[in-house]
């Protein structure tokens, strides 16, 4: 005889996944409120900047420090985009510091970031990348390239596995 449990359709199941943390939350509630057209709450705003920064702090310490360090940052707001850049370990806070106050006169704030392990020169991984999105931005019609690094409508994680399928190219 079958047993039946009940109707589990409202259930996020993400929050039973011991990787459904802090961030991940305050990601949700922050694409809830765009979904429904609403600003998010300040104390929303604030656990997100929170959380991710608690991440880039869990990121930014390299095993061996002194050289560069690859970046993938995604903001949230009218305008959502993902930044791509490099920067020298030491100097890392202070950049993303900058891109997040740039991002503010936008109206947008730090949703999401990635970081590499420091390597002696990033640039050429760096150029790499960014070749390999420009592609997504020439077959896509909702990827557009801004200067030099920054996408606008191009997903976080797709960023992300660029970066990572060049690492070692």
């Amino acid at each position: 005889m079958p047993v039946h449990f009940g109707d589990f359709s409202d259930w996020d199941f993400r929050q039973l996944d011991p990787a459904y943390d802090d961030l991940a939350a305050a990601q949700d509630r922050m694409r809830e409120a765009r979904r429904r057209d609403i600003s998010p709450t300040a104390e929303d705003v604030q656990a997100l900047m929170k959380a991710c920064w608690q991440r880039i702090n869990e990121l930014r310490h390299p095993q061996n420090p002194g050289g560069d360090r690859l970046y993938v940052l995604a903001f949230e707001g009218p305008h959502p985009y993902v930044k791509v850049g490099r920067s020298k370990d030491l100097e890392l806070k202070s950049r993303i510091v900058k891109h997040e106050h740039d991002a503010a006169i936008q109206f947008s704030i730090l949703f999401d970031a990635w970081v590499s392990e420091s390597c002696l020169d990033a640039y050429p991984w760096e150029q790499r990348v960014l070749a390999r999105l420009d592609t997504v931005v020439a077959t896509s019609p909702h990827v557009t390239k801004m200067f030099e690094e920054y996408y606008y409508g191009l997903p976080f994680h797709q960023a992300v596995l660029a970066a990572e399928m060049e690492q070692n190219s």
